[in-house]
């Protein structure tokens, strides 16, 4: 392939981050001036130190989706495919299920017993 197509192809990067990224970075900015100036109830130390946790997430979150093959929206639509789906069962017995029976070894007084019979939507409803 021409290296001068693979370029065209990739997204637009600005020292290794994406724009989107760099968006993730200023607004992890914003938050912490905000925090830390106007917001925070605390005093000066305890507001520097939460403030750059706080302001922290979002530059973690840039970080770390520029170093991982992570993608947060199209792992969001999986979950809500995943969810959607009719893979997904409802609770209870259902009306194919047809259960097992747990019977004692056979002797021979009891060698002519049969299985009892099990009402399964029976047993679900029990509490």
């Amino acid at each position: 392939m021409n290296s001068a197509y693979k370029h065209l192809e990739t997204k637009l990067k600005l020292g290794e981050l994406t724009l989107g990224q760099w968006a993730g970075i200023v607004f992890g900015l914003v938050v912490a001036i905000g925090w830390g100036m106007y917001l925070s109830p605390f005093g000066a130390y305890v507001s520097l130190f939460s403030a750059v946790y706080v302001g922290g997430i979002p530059v973690m979150a840039a970080w770390v989706a520029s170093q991982a093959d992570f993608d947060l929206w199209q792992h969001l639509a999986a979950a809500a495919r995943w969810r959607r789906g009719s893979h997904v069962f409802l609770p209870g017995a259902g009306s194919s299920a047809t259960g097992y029976a747990v019977v004692v070894a056979p002797t021979r007084a009891a060698s002519n017993a049969a299985a009892p019979d099990l009402d399964l939507e029976a047993l679900w409803n029990s509490h």
